[in-house]
């Protein structure tokens, strides 16, 4: 079963589309999106394409992924509106035209932080100069870079767990260096902690699992105490405020996509719990899982910017987890990943 044959996935699409500030920003132009497999990526490129199908906005999409076979199995054939570039971001280029282009890709959960921490750094750094450069040579195109919560906080540079954050850090600076310098057109989003049904398989975050667990009937475990508080949205709303600020942010602006819900990752959990008739449990970490654990005690996203260009999020935290379950369970497969880690 495709996603968008889930009538309560669809549902969220149009809500999203509805939701996005100034959608029309869109029509005519040629929009890349890098990561464009991943539980944000994926979302972005369902509601563009939604966007386009109900208000002919003759919008096309180039959807980049390191895997062209992930991508045909997330989306289908290519279309007139699609078409697919398997690339990893770090070595990302194209002479084709560019009108603006969201950059998402990249290693964003902890098992890549521990086994792949250079690569993690170098799509954030690398990654970033080529999506700059490729900007530079495509007048007024508008580059969206996807940057973390992790990114504002003090942490620890010298631990392997900091290839993401400070990776992150130093890419929002080369945002505002290549605006300095170049005039390029950028603007930063800051997704907080983003849930959602349509999560990949690698992907071991902790809200992922909490949802895949709540998903399959299974009890959702703990490897501590959870009680570190972080700023959660669910992806509709994230996707929304990301194109909002496509459409509409100022070059240069920082913005948070974060609902105005916070939570511990203990009370999270058990909202998945209760939403699926499960428990929390809780386990002592091994080495890998401590190894693999966030450092940051709090993690708050300030989406004032966000609101100032109108935006708003619709979903609430438990309407979003119940989303999520309800649209797992209406898919076939799953992910089934044992450990929670952030």
């Amino acid at each position: 079963m495709e996603y968008m044959e889930n009538k309560l996935y669809a549902a969220d699409i149009a809500t999203a589309a509805e939701q996005t500030r100034h959608m029309e920003y869109f029509a005519g132009r040629r929009i890349w999106i890098l990561g464009a497999s991943g539980l944000i990526g994926s979302f972005l490129t369902d509601c563009l394409l939604y966007a386009d199908r109900v208000g002919g906005l003759d919008l096309h999409i180039c959807a980049v992924g390191r895997s062209r076979e992930r991508l045909e199995r997330r989306f289908g054939p290519e279309t007139a509106r699609l078409r697919y570039v398997e690339q990893d971001v770090s070595t990302w280029e194209t002479d084709a035209r560019a009108d603006v282009i969201i950059h998402g890709a990249g290693y964003a959960y902890p098992t890549a932080f521990r086994i792949r921490p250079v690569e993690t750094m170098l799509a954030n750094i690398r990654g970033l100069q080529n999506v700059m450069e490729t900007a530079g040579r495509n007048e007024g195109c508008r580059v969206v870079y996807l940057s973390s919560g992790e990114a504002q906080e003090q942490i620890d540079h010298l631990t392997v767990r900091a290839c993401y954050p400070m990776g992150k850090k130093a890419a929002e600076t080369l945002c505002m260096a290549y605006g300095q310098e170049y005039g390029t057109d950028v603007v930063i989003v800051r997704p907080c902690h983003t849930f959602g049904p349509n999560v990949t398989d690698r992907d071991n975050r902790a809200a992922a699992q909490f949802i895949a667990k709540a998903a399959a009937g299974e009890d959702i475990v703990l490897h501590s105490a959870g009680e570190q508080r972080r700023s959660y949205a669910y992806v509709a709303d994230c996707v929304s405020g990301i194109l909002t600020a496509a459409a509409c942010g100022q070059a240069g602006q920082l913005y948070g996509a974060a609902s105005d819900e916070v939570c511990s990752i203990r009370q999270f959990a058990g909202m998945c719990a209760e939403a699926a008739g499960g428990q929390v449990v809780f386990r002592d970490a091994d080495e890998t899982e401590r190894a693999e654990a966030s450092p940051i005690r709090e993690q708050i996203i300030d989406n004032t910017e966000l609101k100032r260009l109108g935006w708003r999020p619709v979903f609430s935290l438990r309407s979003g987890i119940a989303h999520s379950i309800a649209v797992r369970r209406g898919m076939q497969g799953g992910m089934g990943s044992e450990n929670a880690r952030e």
